[in-house]
């Protein structure tokens, strides 16, 4: 030992080590100084310490070599020790760059690193701040908020929760722990964004909800025709610091660095924004501004699938004065021009199954496509809703309420992800739980129709009819076109509830609702009126007629002949 001792010693191994870590020391502390202000990663820094240690064994290498004056010549075994040594460090480097991708097939026995208090496998986005000063900027900020959700919503191991559920914290004051548990999360994102001229600034933290601890912040800028890919860059930071393992296809999706013309991206946003009301007037401002976009970046796909999303909803809230098979056949080609340019956007495969659904009832089609949005974004609350209207179609009633239910899972805040649970729920005779989600809808939206009908038709079966004729009266009132509901209280109050009944045929005709038509001829027991009514619905292309197959109210009509005409007329 003590030859090995005089050998070190005399090679000067203790202060070539010695100098090494002090200049370490100095570098390490001047990484920490200079991390924020030049936006050094978390990932680019754990690089640097890993090359510093292969470094070291290097130095050490060197220093057993040379450590002794006379000794300058570099030997053959110096050569491949530190050729190994560097090949054990590219490994390293390797191992533990800053986006760690695994295999499919290895992703799940890739055990995974974690901060202390547990792992984060779901988040909430919540709304960001506008530092602008300007309300009239809240379209971008909200737009860049739409934008990251996505992107994080692309990661299959995170469970990332819809915009529809975060938008009520807007401004809140509330502890964030608190939100975070109302949620169901294990953490949150909150931030600002700042936009001057030309230049685009987002500023983002993760906070753990249970205990609440802040994890990370960091803050990204670029031009503006750059903001969608600072998105990315947030979500790809975010997944890096959990620790989740990335799909190759995730992280090359995470990392493009594509660039969109600002005054597309601008005309997005605000189409988007106008979109998002659903209010049938702001649908044609919304077009006008969808097909700006595409005009002036047709290469620009998520403005091509918002525009598939402007036909597709407005024709069906009526903001758009097209017929069914026109409005469904542009968004059709334009969620087809958008995937074209990019095979995995998730929403344009959305729109595209939207539009074989409600345009030419193809719900093999349908689901393929929808199954392909989820594969892309396991958190798009949409394609699970629309998932469960395809299900309805295809007489698979229990299998779409597993769909809609996790469609409300992704998006509890949402009135219509909770009336449609319950409209799933009441198609199965499930009234007491269908009531539970009709009443969360309601509470959540009073004015939100389709919740009363889940209302009327379980106090119906109850035999409680005051309350459901007050549901009815609630529904009529809340849907659009069809008056205050006052004459369906007179109406019950004359004659009962058959009058009710009768002037609620009535009140759907002149709206042209068919479908809810015959739903209450069924009910009263008038056949030959019923199937007029659905042969008239099957040729407006009736968007309710997808549940003719499931829908309880008219059992009465399947014995009949014509109900099998009926199905095939309908084409599912």
């Amino acid at each position: 030992m003590i030859p090995l001792l005089q050998r070190l010693r005399q090679r000067k191994l203790f202060q070539w080590a010695l100098a090494y870590l002090a200049g370490a020391w100095v570098l390490f502390q001047g990484i920490e100084v200079m991390a924020e202000p030049w936006a050094l990663s978390p990932g680019l820094q754990r690089t640097i310490h890993l090359l510093v240690a292969v470094g070291f064994v290097i130095t050490l290498v060197l220093a057993w070599y040379h450590g002794e004056k006379g000794r300058q010549r570099v030997s053959g075994a110096e050569l491949l020790i530190i050729a190994l040594l560097l090949a054990v460090g590219a490994l390293l480097i390797r191992m533990y760059r800053p986006t760690t991708v695994a295999a499919p097939e290895t992703r799940q026995a890739e055990p995974a690193r974690q901060p202390a208090g547990g792992a984060v496998r779901s988040l909430a986005v919540l709304p960001l701040a506008n530092l602008m000063g300007d309300p009239e900027q809240a379209y971008f900020v909200d737009g860049l908020h739409d934008v990251l959700i996505g992107e994080l919503a692309g990661i299959s191991e995170l469970t990332v929760i819809s915009r529809t559920s975060v938008v009520r914290y807007r401004d809140t004051d509330r502890p964030l722990g608190e939100i975070a548990s109302e949620l169901g999360v294990d953490a949150l994102v909150e931030g600002s964004v700042f936009r001057a001229g030309d230049s685009v600034r987002v500023t983002v933290q993760l906070v753990r909800g249970a205990p609440e601890e802040h994890l990370w912040q960091d803050r990204y800028e670029g031009r503006l025709s750059e903001a969608f890919g600072l998105q990315a860059r947030v979500a790809e930071a975010i997944a890096r610091e959990i620790r989740l393992a990335l799909s190759p296809r995730e992280a090359e999706r995470l990392a493009r660095r594509t660039e969109v013309d600002p005054a597309a991206q601008e005309a997005y946003l605000r189409g988007r924004a106008l979109w998002r009301t659903r209010a049938p007037t702001a649908f044609a401002s919304a077009l006008a501004y969808m097909e700006e976009a595409v005009a002036t970046d047709s290469t620009f796909a998520l403005a091509w699938s918002g525009l598939a999303d402007v036909y597709a909803l407005g024709r069906l809230y009526g903001g758009l004065d097209l017929s069914a098979d026109e409005a469904h056949r542009r968004a059709g080609d334009c969620a087809r021009r958008a995937l074209a340019l990019d095979p995995d956007l998730a929403e344009a495969h959305a729109a595209l199954a939207g539009s074989y659904l409600w345009g030419v009832w193809d719900t093999e089609a349908a689901e393929r496509e929808l199954r392909r949005a989820l594969e892309l974004n396991p958190n798009l609350a949409q394609a699970y809703n629309w998932l469960g209207d395809v299900r309805h179609a295809q007489g698979r009633a229990e299998d779409a309420v597993e769909s809609f239910r996790r469609a409300r899972d992704l998006d509890p805040f949402s009135p219509l992800m909770n009336r449609d649970y319950a409209r799933a729920l009441r198609y199965l005779g499930r009234c007491g739980e269908a009531m539970a989600a009709a009443r969360i809808a309601i509470e959540l939206d009073p004015g939100h129709s389709m919740a009363y009908e889940a209302y009327r038709h379980c106090y119906l079966a109850a035999g409680r009819l005051d309350e459901a004729a007050e549901a009815a009266i609630r529904y009529a009132a809340s849907y659009g076109g069809m008056g205050p509901g006052e004459g369906l209280r007179a109406a019950y109050d004359s004659a009962g509830w058959p009058g009710l009944v009768e002037a609620e045929i009535a009140m759907f005709l002149s709206a042209s609702y068919y479908y809810m038509a015959a739903t209450r001829y069924a009910e009263s027991g008038r056949v030959d009126e019923a199937f007029d009514a659905l042969f008239a619905a099957v040729e407006a292309r009736d968007g309710s007629i997808g549940v003719l197959k499931i829908d309880p109210d008219l059992a009465i009509l399947h014995s009949d002949p014509r109900w099998d005409e009926l199905i095939r007329r309908a084409g599912f």
